[in-house]
């Protein structure tokens, strides 16, 4: 008789198969999924194929015979293809072959020592997703009944939870390992910590920063633990004891590590999950101890200039001008000799002073900033300027529409030179009897100064490279004398003060320089 209800040994069947929800190792599962169903049903041989997104996983993969490499390949492509297993996983539900002399569905190969007369299959599904297919099998015709597809279909729906969870716990293991891996591999000091300040990642260079030997002991402390042992975690703890009532989400900071001897570019971010929110911060600390010495051998090498070099230079101009008072004869030589020598000490003098000027507008704090009214500051300069304009007999043209215009907050002396520096370019470098115009504007937001001229303009290649301090165009350095500083120097002030610079030129036509500055509201 065949057999419809379940024995005691079924119960228990069922209950292992329960037990293997706590299972996490997927090859574990599998084996004693496998096992469980051969037993039940009183299989002589089984076979399971593992499937991910649609395809097999091929390190997953229990066959009835010892299978090699290609052929495993081979024999497990035909058979997903062509045979019972195939023919389940596409109808997504189980079958039995009763006699595989008269079903085309079974495969036999050549040379198989396995001798199969009876077969049942069954998908294991997931959510509606079949993600294993289970083949068993017996030598003997008729030996498996509805019964017992019925018994492994119940063993397949909850053997699937069990592997599915092994599967998600491989899963998060591997992308964890490869998220370790990947941090250990950044050179930059990586830590994580919770809202409260638990450290609950970190990596080997935040290890070394930390003073700490081991990650178990590095993952059970606390941020703040830290604080008086370094100072380097002082911005850490003070932006973390701050956050919660700041609008900000990321931080930048500098620090110093007193115990390693190293300089640090801090950056701190949120930690956000979607449902939940702030669960704490990203803590990157960035080796800049190079660029730091090298700033400080900058500004040393600055401080050479500035000292140093001025009083050699005094004393070669007078040691010049002495040489002229012991030579009597104007027209000997030594006179021009003795003129040379002292323009190139001028020279020399001021591109020494451009480039104590520009490193105090980089380095130094805009501590005088005031209110400005930018339409004297215009009028003041274009009057300023009109001496050097007539000296080349040029015309310097103002056209200025600054009536009711708001305030800038700037350090006047700075805006002044920045417009004087771009007037005085436009009359050097415009021939004699031309037209320099002085424009100035603005808008709801900005204040605008340009200058335009009329004069040897510059092709489009270079239009990129004229703020870069010491760039000059070729074809112009060739003719006018110059340091190359004084438009990076303009660029620098505008920056300096949130604005903006700009240039439109052509070879041989003209150039227009300028910049804007947000106007107070």
């Amino acid at each position: 008789m065949l057999q419809n209800q379940p024995t005691f040994e079924d119960l228990e069947l069922l209950a292992e198969v329960s037990r293997l929800l706590t299972e996490i190792d997927v090859e574990t599962v599998l084996s004693k999924v496998i096992g469980l169903a051969a037993r039940t049903v009183g299989a002589t041989k089984a076979s399971m194929f593992l499937h991910s997104e649609g395809q097999v996983d091929w390190s997953h993969v229990f066959t009835m015979r010892n299978l090699q490499g290609d052929e495993s390949v081979k024999v497990v492509s035909r058979v997903l293809d062509q045979g019972f297993a195939g023919w389940v996983y596409n109808h997504r539900r189980g079958d039995i072959i009763y006699d595989t002399d008269t079903d085309d569905r079974w495969i036999v190969f050549p040379n198989d020592p396995v001798i199969v007369r009876s077969a049942l299959c069954v998908p294991f599904m997931h959510e509606e997703e079949v993600i294993a297919v289970v083949t068993l099998v017996h030598d003997q015709p008729n030996h498996f009944t509805p019964y017992h597809l019925r018994l492994l279909t119940i063993v397949a729906n909850q053997a699937a939870i069990a592997i599915r969870n092994a599967q998600l716990f491989s899963n998060l293991s591997q992308q964890r390992r490869q998220l370790q891996t990947i941090l250990q591999s950044i050179s930059d000091a990586l830590i994580v910590v919770s809202v409260e300040g638990n450290i609950v990642l970190v990596n080997e260079s935040g290890l070394n920063l930390l003073g700490v030997k081991d990650f178990d002991t590095a993952l059970a402390s606390n941020i703040n633990s830290y604080d008086d042992a370094d100072m380097v975690f002082q911005p850490i703890t003070g932006i973390l004891n701050t956050a919660e009532t700041a609008d900000e989400t990321r931080w930048s900071f500098e620090a110093y590590s007193q115990r390693l001897k190293v300089d640090y570019q801090g950056t701190m971010s949120q930690w956000i999950e979607p449902t939940v929110g702030v669960m704490g911060y990203v803590v990157v600390l960035h080796d800049i101890t190079t660029l730091k010495d090298l700033s400080r051998f900058k500004d040393e090498m600055l401080r050479v200039a500035s000292h140093d070099l001025r009083s050699p230079l005094a004393l070669i101009t007078g040691y010049a001008d002495m040489i002229i008072i012991d030579t009597p004869d104007e027209a000997s030589p030594v006179h021009e000799y003795s003129d040379i020598i002292k323009r190139s000490v001028d020279r020399m003098g001021s591109l020494i002073e451009d480039l104590l000027r520009v490193e105090r507008i980089r380095s130094t704090p805009l501590e005088l900033q005031a209110a400005i009214d930018p339409e004297a500051l215009v009028k003041q300069v274009v009057v300023n300027m009109r001496l050097p304009a007539e000296a080349k007999h040029q015309k310097l043209d103002n056209r200025v529409q600054l009536e009711g215009v708001p305030n800038i907050v700037a350090d006047i002396v700075l805006i002044r030179q920045a417009m004087e520096n771009l007037v005085t370019n436009a009359i050097k470098y415009t021939p004699q009897l031309e037209r320099v115009t002085v424009e100035s504007w603005y808008d709801t937001e900005r204040f605008y100064f340009a200058v335009i001229d009329t004069g040897i303009g510059i092709a489009p290649e270079h239009h990129n490279r004229v703020f870069e301090s010491f760039y000059r165009v070729p074809s112009i350095s060739q003719t006018e004398k110059g340091s190359g500083l004084g438009l990076s120097l303009v660029k620098n002030v505008i920056l300096r003060h949130y604005g903006d610079v700009w240039l439109k030129s052509e070879a041989n036509v003209g150039s227009e320089f300028g910049f804007w500055l947000p106007l107070v509201k």
